[in-house]
């Protein structure tokens, strides 16, 4: 807990290598942003400071770019709102830890710009193509089977879990394969602080709000609205399949709650996939025609710091006309810099009737 009577501030702290270097870091930094994706990216760390005196470049940056090379530097970091609401209390946001990925150094006046992400490079999971055959595998095996192999923890948040007879890893990076996996299965991934997470959005939609934010409230500095209509407008969806066994063709299609038999606007989106009865395809078509249409309403805010807001959390939006509802924060960017603490989000709207 902070001194009730101290200004309100936000403080990194940082550590290389296990090692906190907040203290020696400090007077040369100019930036930290961290980069919360909801699913299908790794998050990202940006670390930027100023290097007039050449300190960095001529001494620490030579061990720093070797370890990045060797793709083994780790970076951890938080980033803690002290005594905002006054009484001293101190919030903290963990960002997790990361992997160094690139260095950059440009002038004038000298900056030097450390990049890292959530999902390193070191390992053989993102750039490493291989071939293999699963065999009496759910998705959720698959999953902590790669994660493990790749020295990561799995945590499964969906209540589904595909089984596979037979499926094959053919010359792909095992992210990429676990990638095509969950999007078939209508199940979104993402990688933060060393963990694979698997989890299907529909269920995270239904958590409660963390904040409601009102139009002139005064809780935002900027705002932008967007409705989208390309790739994002389908009425309903057919998942098929021929078993090539009995000839027979399995199928299921689910429509959108006001789903108007007469329109003549109706857009059907047709997906092949291998399910065994009419359920299966039917919650398969569920969850396609959501991953199709869930960019119909978007949003994005920026606000002061705000830790609460993550990827995955939801918020309520008040009086925004069209845009009024329930939303799911898609990314978070949360940066430190002289301006103070900034939190910028980015969302679409919450699906009903899927």
């Amino acid at each position: 807990m902070s001194n009730p009577n101290s200004a309100r501030r936000t403080r990194p702290v940082i550590e290389f290598a296990g090692i906190d270097i907040t203290d020696d870091i400090l007077p040369y930094l100019l930036s930290v942003t961290y980069v919360d994706n909801e699913e299908n990216e790794a998050d990202d760390l940006t670390i930027k400071l100023q290097d007039r005196e050449a300190l960095w470049l001529e001494d620490w940056l030579n061990e720093a770019i070797e370890g990045a090379a060797a793709a083994k530097l780790k970076i951890r970091c938080s980033l803690i709102r002290e005594n905002w609401t006054g009484g001293g209390e101190d919030i903290t946001l963990p960002c997790g830890e990361f992997e160094i990925s690139s260095i950059t150094t440009a002038g004038p006046p000298a900056v030097v710009n450390i990049k890292a992400s959530s999902l390193a490079f070191s390992g053989t999971m993102r750039q490493t193509k291989k071939n293999k055959a699963w065999e009496s595998y759910k998705l959720s095996g698959i999953a902590n089977e790669l994660a493990g192999g790749n020295g990561l923890s799995c945590m499964y948040e969906a209540s589904s879990d595909p089984f596979y007879k037979r499926v094959e890893q053919s010359k792909e990076s095992d992210i990429d394969f676990l990638l095509g996996l969950c999007k078939d299965a209508g199940i979104s991934l993402k990688t933060t602080d060393g963990m694979i997470v698997l989890f299907d959005q529909s269920e995270y939609e239904k958590k409660p709000p963390v904040m409601t934010i009102q139009r002139g409230s005064g809780v935002y500095t900027k705002y932008q609205l967007i409705a989208g209509t390309a790739d994002s407008q389908y009425s309903s969806c057919r998942v098929y399949y021929a078993d090539p066994k009995t000839g027979k063709c399995i199928e299921g299609i689910a429509k959108v709650d006001d789903y108007n038999d007469d329109a003549k606007t109706n857009q059907q989106l047709e997906i092949s996939a291998k399910v065994s009865d009419t359920a299966e395809a039917k919650t398969l078509a569920e969850k396609h025609l959501r991953l199709h249409n869930k960019m119909n309403r978007t949003a994005s805010l920026t606000l002061p710091g705000s830790p609460e807001l993550v990827a995955g959390v939801t918020v309520q939006l008040e009086h925004w006309g069209g845009w009024s509802g329930k939303y799911i924060v898609k990314k978070a960017t949360h940066k430190v810099d002289s301006s103070g603490y900034t939190t910028k989000v980015e969302l679409r709207r919450v699906l009903s009737g899927y």
